[in-house]
């Protein structure tokens, strides 16, 4: 019927002590829709170069082997594959109490203590299609460090129409002080004040 008191207690000092360890060594981690802060992204280098390949293949089939012929197919689908698996990967940051990583193809690690301050804004990124044009809202954090400045984004609001002339920003309101890259501001500037 149950252990003895003095291992009881000992169970129960370890159970203590366990959940004190995981509060000073609380991480956080959070996954978020990753947007890329380059005119041209990596998803339209590999489309761009998948169709490139496989119109290549397909003009001059004639007057190239079967073995080049099917190379080139070969290499545009795989192409082809890498930008679905792009497209629908997610980024991520894990926070702790010494640095923030980021990822989505390679890890990208920051010690806090090389960090000067940290900047947070948003902005809207507009297109056009068939006559209409769409909005999304897009968040940047920029960690300025000693050995330059990291950038990062997500997208907040997908992609929308834009249903009036205007400040495309006006279609966006709500609290973005839950969003995860200003939890993780509040999270890093609570571990530089530790």
């Amino acid at each position: 019927m149950g252990l003895p008191r003095s291992r009881q207690r000992g169970k129960a000092d370890k159970i203590y002590l366990g959940l004190k360890v995981k509060e000073k060594n609380k991480k956080m981690k959070k996954k978020y829709c990753y947007e890329s802060d380059k005119d041209l992204e990596p998803a339209d280098a590999l489309i761009l170069g998948s169709l490139a390949l496989f119109i290549i293949a397909f003009i001059k089939r004639d007057a190239i082997e079967t073995k080049v012929f099917f190379t080139l197919l070969a290499i545009s689908l795989v192409l082809f594959i890498c930008w679905i698996i792009y497209l629908n990967l997610q980024g991520s940051f894990t926070a702790d109490d010494k640095a923030v990583t980021f990822g989505k193809f390679s890890k990208k690690r920051i010690e806090y203590s090389s960090i000067k301050s940290i900047d947070i804004c948003r902005s809207t990124k507009t297109r056009r299609k068939n006559h209409k044009k769409y909005a999304k809202l897009v968040e940047w954090i920029t960690f300025h460090c000693e050995d330059g400045d990291h950038r990062f984004a997500g997208v907040l609001v997908p992609e929308r129409e834009c249903s009036s002339p205007g400040s495309e920003m006006s279609m966006f309101k709500g609290d973005w002080s839950v969003s995860p890259f200003w939890q993780l501001k509040r999270y890093i500037e609570e571990q530089m004040k530790l």
